[in-house]
């Protein structure tokens, strides 16, 4: 057996293939999985990645892949007709190319498979639709077929007519033995007393064991049984015709069946890796061109299925050493972290998923093993030889892209020779460039970190407390065996205990590595304490900015809410205009246009408010103060309306704007470049051709509503503050008088109420005192 099969064999491979074959649906993807063999050759690992990451994301998304069985084609290259059962597995074949077909076509790469898969319909269900749910020939399959099954059963039902008319005959049913019929050679035969067999005219085909009865076949039936056995034959003659023309059609697309059986084994091999990921709760490896290997939390895949909650380890190789050697306990682990690591680049160059929860690996073109039975007793010098006879076959073809794990190297041997022998061995793996990760109990080869960088101690821990091994891999310190201690526990004189710790205590080696591997285990729970504080402070931080994310969506559906709102009242405005300007066109009512026009204005104002409390206003392109030219175009923001430019920027920023008939002075902070998405549609769409003409002054900014009528004076009031606030004027000047105080009340009620007032006073001693109202436009 060559050094790569045993390799294979020593860690175990086969064993996660039978594992992976169970997740496989037929019984050729099954086979694809239990022959699997490594790949080399970047491009194929990658691509045989991607295949097994495509199938997993499907899977993921709750997509069952519509495959149940493939056929297996030999049977197409029979000369014979085939049966039943074989043309629907065929048909079956067939739609399972058409649904998988249909259900990769919107994967990237395994769509490229799919693609050239055969699909015939026709076929498939005109072979469906020949047999019944038994795999039966339907009665119905042809219309020959339904006749002849016609013709049976009238035969059928004339043959019973004519049993029971005999059996209802006296002169016939007194020569029976028993009132009934039976069936020989699939005739109707009735038993005869063998003293009245010369009295029945017919064949006789039979005679009971006790010779007591005769079964004879009466001539009256001989016609109607003939019929029945000339129609079965007429049958089979049918349906072998039938099967024969099936045979033929699917005969005649041999190779694109044979092809389908290729391509649908190799999409349920694909599959079957997918769903064996995610069982493993794998993730897919990196594959890195350089030599170097990562794994975080990785696990053996095999030991779930024996043991709960299996220890994971983090492990690297390549980066800063290319060989790691191992010390530790007995049954402490180390053999299975060996079989772990070698696992994981067999399985990555196969395509498959790797049970850690991240990989970086290279892909080592040549894996060698040597691990023998660590728990054994019975080492001896044929096991030592058999070692050797591995090491030097692995020493002859091993180079730098070679990964070599040795499991107790040169152990079953005298100490100092199993020592020297191991040095040179890991020197020339060293001066090879091979990849290693080594197993020990040799407390010499402890020292080869520290005069060659090339190595890298590492130990499995042992708990002192519970004397039982953590299984825990620690990377930077050398191990011990823990002989003593595990030798106390399974109760060892407690003399002898005492020896071998004072003879112990001499080597200084061991206490420092005690030393050490306390102060890495207080170590390693401070840095488990600090990630999972840093753990719980991404969920905090992921809650958080979930919390903020729901708030974002409940502020967008509380703007819409709103928007809805307000446009209905805008709706709700317009059509109140329409009817105003009827009536102003039948009434010629300056009085009526004015306050129609002051709700629109209101409307407006308050859509807009709302609007910018809630939008962002992010969605405003500033003006560039600096590049203003006379004559421009921009969004005055606080209307929603088109303004023309007619001045530059005086000392306090403040621009001349024209729009429309009005002209005024606004900061030019108020003014955004221009975008018709933010134009309010509001007011312009309130002014029909035909409104009636309303006579209109200069803008004042004083209002004398001295010698006016409560009633008019404030239909007034509501038109001058809505002009104002349409220009920005403030503050304005409302002369209301003292009179006998009915208009000063209704006046300040008003303004108290008005949605264009920020706030007001009356004025001071030189404005005019509570005979006038300051009022602050909004």
């Amino acid at each position: 057996m060559s050094i790569e099969q045993k390799t294979l064999n020593l860690l175990e491979f086969d064993k996660v293939l039978e594992k992976l074959s169970s997740f496989a649906v037929t019984n050729q993807g099954k086979n694809l999985c239990k022959t699997l063999l490594p790949l080399n050759g970047f491009i194929n690992i990658r691509q045989a990645l991607r295949l097994t990451r495509e199938a997993k994301i499907m899977i993921d998304n709750f997509l069952n892949f519509p495959l149940e069985v493939i056929s297996d084609t030999e049977m197409l290259d029979k000369p014979s007709y085939l049966i039943e059962d074989e043309l629907i597995e065929l048909a079956r074949t067939l739609r399972g190319a058409r649904l998988v077909k249909n259900f990769l076509k919107e994967s990237s790469y395994l769509s490229e498979f799919a693609s050239n898969l055969f699909v015939n319909k026709e076929l498939e269900d005109k072979v469906l639709d020949t047999f019944n749910d038994e795999g039966e020939i339907k009665k119905d399959a042809t219309k020959k077929l339904a006749g002849l099954y016609s013709s049976l059963k009238d035969a059928d039902s004339a043959l019973r007519e004519e049993i029971f008319s005999l059996l209802n005959s006296s002169a016939f049913s007194k020569h029976l033995q028993e009132n009934i019929y039976t069936f020989r050679e699939d005739r109707v035969v009735f038993p005869i007393k063998a003293s009245s067999k010369n009295l029945i005219d017919g064949i006789v085909h039979d005679v009971s064991a006790s010779s007591l009865s005769v079964y004879i076949e009466p001539k009256q039936i001989i016609p109607l049984n003939n019929k029945i056995r000339e129609l079965g034959i007429e049958i089979k003659l049918e349906q072998k015709r039938i099967l024969t023309e099936l045979t033929n059609e699917f005969k005649l697309v041999r190779d694109e069946i044979k092809n389908n059986e290729i391509i649908l084994s190799e999409l349920d091999f694909c599959f079957a890796k997918a769903k064996y990921a995610i069982s493993l709760k794998a993730c897919e490896p990196e594959i890195v061109e350089y030599g170097f290997m990562s794994f975080e939390k990785m696990r053996h895949p095999l030991l779930s299925e024996y043991v709960e909650n299996v220890v994971e380890n983090d492990f690297e190789l390549g980066k800063n050493y290319k060989s790691i050697l191992i010390s530790g306990a007995n049954t402490g682990g180390k053999t299975v972290l060996l079989k772990t690591v070698g696992l994981f680049v067999l399985m990555a160059k196969s395509g498959l998923f790797l049970p850690c929860s991240s990989a970086k690996i290279f892909p080592f073109a040549k894996i060698f093993a040597d691990i023998g039975d660590e728990q054994s007793i019975a080492q001896s010098l044929s096991t030592f030889s058999s070692h050797m006879n591995n090491i030097i076959d692995i020493l002859k073809q091993a180079d730098e892209n070679t990964l070599v794990l040795l499991d107790e190297i040169c152990s079953g041997t005298d100490p100092v020779e199993g020592v020297a022998l191991a040095r040179v061995i890991l020197n020339r793996l060293a001066k090879l460039g091979v990849f290693s990760c080594i197993t020990t109990h040799f407390s010499d080869l402890k020292n080869l970190e520290y005069s060659n960088p090339y190595f890298k101690n590492a130990c499995v821990m042992f708990d002192k407390t519970t004397l039982k091994p953590t299984y825990k891999l620690v990377i930077g310190i050398p191990g011990v065996s823990n002989a003593i201690l595990i030798s106390e526990n399974l109760g060892l004189d407690e003399k002898l205990v005492d020896e071998a710790k004072e003879l112990v205590k001499k080597d200084l080696s061991i206490n420092i590595i005690d030393k050490l591997q306390e102060e890495k285990v207080e170590t390693e729970k401070l840095l488990e304490q600090a990630r999972k504080d840093s753990e719980e402070t991404q969920k905090i931080k992921k809650e958080f900015e979930q919390k903020l994310s729901d708030l974002k969506k409940d502020k967008k559906k509380i703007i819409n809410t709103l928007k809805h709102k307000f446009d209905k009242q805008i709706d709700d405005a317009k059509e109140e205009i329409k009817d105003v300007l009827t009536e102003m066109r039948r009434e010629k009512s300056e009085k009526i246009a004015r306050r129609s026009y002051s709700r629109l204005a209101k409307l407006d104002k308050d859509y807009t408010e709302v609007k910018n409390k809630f939008e962002d206003k992010e969605k405003y392109t500033e003006v560039d103060v600096n590049n203003l030219k006379i004559g421009d175009v921009f969004l005055l923001k606080d209307l929603h309306q088109k303004v023309k430019l007619l001045s530059l920027p005086d000392k306090n920023l403040n621009v001349m704007v024209e729009m429309g008939l009005i002209k005024t002075k606004i900061k030019v902070n108020k003014l955004a470049m221009l975008d018709e998405r933010l134009i309010s549609k509001s007011v312009k769409k309130y002014t029909p051709k035909d409104t009636y003409k309303i006579e209109r002054h200069s803008m004042s900014n004083t209002l004398d509503l001295r010698g006016y009528r409560v009633e008019d004076a404030l239909d007034s009031l509501e038109y001058f503050l809505d002009r104002a606030s349409l220009v920005n004027l403030t503050p304005v000047y409302i002369i209301h008088g003292h009179g006998t105080g009915a208009l000063r009340l209704a006046v300040v009620d008003f303004l108290d109420k008005s949605p264009y007032v920020a706030k007001h006073r009356f004025g001071s001693e030189y404005e005019g005192r509570d005979g006038v109202s300051v009022v602050d436009i909004n």
